[in-house]
């Protein structure tokens, strides 16, 4: 029973260091969080739209959400994180002299980088103004990620 005790005792110090440590990035963390959930909600959103679209080059199980994507969701979610972690940790430690607050920078790129994402997904296979505006500007993601050739779909005078 003694020997339980101290081992959940480091096992609880060791926990809570990294908290201690970590605690600061939790906001950082949370907007990241939101930002790379939207971008998910939005890729669902136009594997939807293409499914819609081009049901022919569009599979059926195009607007599920597959284990794999979950897999990539993890895998991004854990870049975030460790981005961010780092970038304190280095801000910290490092370079707390400097004028900058990077893991404010790292934040902000994450979360412009997950914005393009999302303002890419909803522009990409809608016929609204608005992403017809867009995809001057922005990567057309249907293509990319269904395999559809839009050359042979878009009139030549756009």
């Amino acid at each position: 029973m003694n020997n339980l005790s101290e081992i959940l005792r480091w096992v609880f110090t060791a926990i809570g260091a990294i908290v201690a440590i970590i605690e600061p990035t939790f906001p950082y963390l949370f907007i990241c969080t939101i930002m790379i959930l939207a971008d998910c909600y939005t890729a669902w959103s136009l594997s939807k739209r293409a499914r819609k679209s081009h049901p022919d080059k569009v599979s059926k199980d195009g607007k599920k959400f597959k284990s794999h994507n979950f897999g990539r969701v993890i895998v991004t979610l854990l870049k975030a994180y460790a981005l961010i972690i780092m970038a304190f940790l280095i801000q910290k430690h490092i370079t707390d002299g400097l004028p900058i607050d990077l893991t404010k920078v790292a934040a902000g790129a994450i979360c412009f980088w997950q914005l393009w994402s999302i303002l890419e997904n909803e522009s990409s296979c809608n016929g609204a103004k608005w992403a017809k505006l867009l995809q001057r500007i922005v990567v057309d993601k249907t293509e990319r990620h269904f395999d559809i050739d839009l050359s042979e779909i878009k009139p030549k005078n756009e």
